[in-house]
């Protein structure tokens, strides 16, 4: 008999624990069902937040074009992109004598060229008029690296300086989002993204020319003139909840969030981003990651 009762024991307490949990499904989820008091909860997720808009953009730099004084063969001594010191050697061209080429100054050398080197040099972005940037096609440089030039020709240039230049053209209808001494990042097609700075604005009647400086090397920048990118003006991280959740207890804005037990109990929330469905609060406070809130707070009452 005794050996038989351990023997019921592990299957009793498994019974009971089958029960207890029975017992906690019908109070928390058959219940509420049945009586209509079952209220809809959100989790509360991670987000980034970003204000952007995609705008055609120009790429303008410190460049120095070198021509050959006369026709005949070209011989290249640098690679694309190389950068090179001052008097350093970039080319010959052979037209009956021999023409060196050297470095002026510290630079980067490329033979990408477009001729409008010296229409967008950075002495001249006071001249630029906004308007007619935006009219302003497609522009991809060409790399030819020819064998034989003519006379007067541009045989590479020579990009001076680690800073180069974003144009930005902004239309009218989005003047003032931009301001001097803004950081921003620019994200190009491909992915890439580089951090900028507003350094000079410039109002058209259609167009604002907004630049922005940039410290950063863009693998592809040497092949760019023209391109549209998104522009990134500021990225907010936090948590995310419902902007039906959010309430006020009378003193504090907050949101219920509910417990192990099933009930609610107000917990204070700071508003970052308000939208008309979604809320971005600040982490690190009273409201967690993976938080269950009521998701519709309006009308509930304690």
């Amino acid at each position: 008999m005794e050996e038989n009762k351990k023997s019921r024991l592990p299957l009793i307490l498994v019974i009971v624990f089958v029960l207890i949990l029975a017992a906690l499904y019908v109070y928390l989820y058959l219940l509420p069902q049945i009586s209509g008091s079952r209220t809809e909860n959100y989790i509360v997720s991670y987000a980034k937040i970003r204000e952007s808009a995609d705008l055609k953009c120009i790429l303008a730099r410190n460049e120095t074009v070198y021509t050959s004084g006369g026709a005949g063969s070209v011989s290249y001594y640098i690679e694309e992109g190389t950068k090179t010191r001052k008097t350093t050697r970039i080319a010959d061209v052979y037209s009956g004598s021999r023409q060196s080429f050297y470095a002026q100054h510290t630079g980067y050398v490329t033979y990408y060229l477009d001729g409008y080197e010296e229409q967008l040099h950075p002495n001249r972005f006071q001249e630029l008029d906004p308007d007619e940037l935006s009219e302003l096609g497609d522009i991809v440089p060409r790399s030819d690296k020819p064998s034989q030039v003519d006379s007067d020709k541009p045989i590479f240039k020579l990009i001076q300086g680690d800073t180069w230049h974003v144009l930005i053209l902004v239309p009218s209808d989005m003047k003032g989002q931009y301001s001097s001494g803004q950081r921003l990042t620019v994200e190009f097609p491909d992915g890439a993204s580089v951090p900028g700075r507003v350094s000079y604005i410039k109002d058209g009647q259609k167009y604002q020319l907004v630049v922005a400086d940039i410290s950063r090397w863009y693998d592809k920048e040497l092949q760019i003139r023209t391109v549209k990118a998104k522009i990134i003006s500021s990225e907010t991280e936090g948590l995310l909840i419902p902007t039906s959740a959010i309430t006020t207890n009378g003193e504090n804005y907050g949101v219920y969030v509910m417990g192990l037990d099933g009930k609610y109990s107000f917990r204070t929330v700071d508003v970052l981003i308000e939208g008309s469905k979604e809320t971005l609060i600040a982490s690190g406070g009273s409201v967690k990651l993976y938080d269950e809130v009521l998701k519709d707070a309006r009308n509930y009452k304690e």
